[in-house]
């Protein structure tokens, strides 16, 4: 990747990201759990791989969740796909040695699903289908390098209908099994209403 640019500050953040803080402290708290998924599989986490995730996770979760952002990180429209230069930067080379803060069960199960539902895609399976959604191209169409908005991807991934190679937003996250009160094992959902226009 020429000119990697690492963003001392961040760009004006979107009005979809405004409503609430991010409810992981850093990209790391994500990137970590989501390497640590794929070596419970046995898989190395490719590089370019772990950044189509994690975009995927900052999208989903903000079309599952009304516009919340999962983590404070920027995405921007690199030829390969989506790319997040802090997480390039910092682990190039190496696992940094970051000390993570510990997340809810709600995240850590939002997570997971991200991970068993493109984790077993190839690398090249996930940059040629995320490459070919409206976020990025247009981003990338403006110039290779440039900030994908995070407005954009939740609209897109909000309205997105289920395809060979997209999921709808509804379908992301797996129902957790719980006991029902007499000890039968029940799948549920988390509650979410609908959002008055």
């Amino acid at each position: 990747m020429d000119g990697l640019l690492i963003y001392a500050q961040s760009p004006k953040p979107d009005r979809a990201g405004m409503k609430q803080k991010p409810v992981l402290y850093s990209v790391f708290d994500a990137a970590f759990r989501l390497i640590d998924l794929a070596l419970n599989d046995n898989e190395y986490l490719q590089p370019q791989k772990l950044h189509r995730l994690l975009y995927l996770a900052q999208a989903y979760h903000g079309a599952t969740y009304h516009g919340r952002m999962l983590m404070p990180a920027v995405f921007v429209a690199e030829e390969a796909g989506p790319m997040e230069p802090n997480v390039y930067a910092v682990m190039e080379e190496s696992r940094p040695d970051v000390r993570l803060r510990a997340i809810d069960e709600k995240t850590v199960h939002f997570i997971a699903s991200i991970w068993s539902q493109f984790g077993h895609h190839s690398v090249d399976h996930l940059s040629q289908s995320v490459r070919n959604h409206q976020p990025y191209q247009e981003a990338f169409k403006a110039a290779p390098g440039t900030v994908i908005s995070y407005a954009s991807m939740v609209k897109f991934y909000a309205a997105v209908k289920k395809n060979a190679t997209t999921a709808e937003a509804g379908e992301i996250v797996r129902p957790r099994v719980m006991r029902s009160h007499k000890g039968k094992p029940v799948a549920t959902t988390d509650w979410l209403p609908r959002r008055i226009k």
